[in-house]
């Protein structure tokens, strides 16, 4: 009887706590130029702290419609300045973040790293 009591505790705590812990996706901006709101699905983050680079999948949503999910990857060599590509770019090259991108501001302040701005780049 008591592994019973217990065996039904053990799963109802892994239900509410499962409910508490779900993903959520966290709206950043809105690009005006293209109609679109820029939500980070939150729970995509994903940090290498040794090598300063982290990935982050996006949802760009187009009058309440899903228009299309973008993959970002951020990196940062050294005393370099921080620098993305995205699954649609051609991936021979990196461009240079600009200062108020909300996903990197973002994304940064979730995984509790700091940055500064200088001469309009992040560093």
């Amino acid at each position: 009887m008591d592994k019973i009591i217990l065996a039904a505790t053990l799963i109802a705590t892994m239900i509410f706590s499962a409910s508490i812990c779900a993903a959520k996706d966290v709206w950043v901006d809105r690009w005006e130029g293209e109609g679109v709101d820029v939500f980070v699905m939150d729970d995509t983050i994903v940090a290498n702290d040794a090598q300063n680079n982290f990935s982050v999948s996006t949802k760009l949503v187009h009058n309440g419609q899903l228009s299309r999910v973008l993959t970002w990857n951020f990196s940062k060599y050294g005393n370099d300045m921080w620098r993305y590509e995205t699954n649609a770019m051609d991936g021979r090259h990196t461009t240079v973040v600009t200062p108020q991108n909300k996903i990197f501001e973002f994304c940064m302040n979730r995984l509790g790293w700091s940055y500064k701005i200088v001469d309009m780049w992040y560093y």
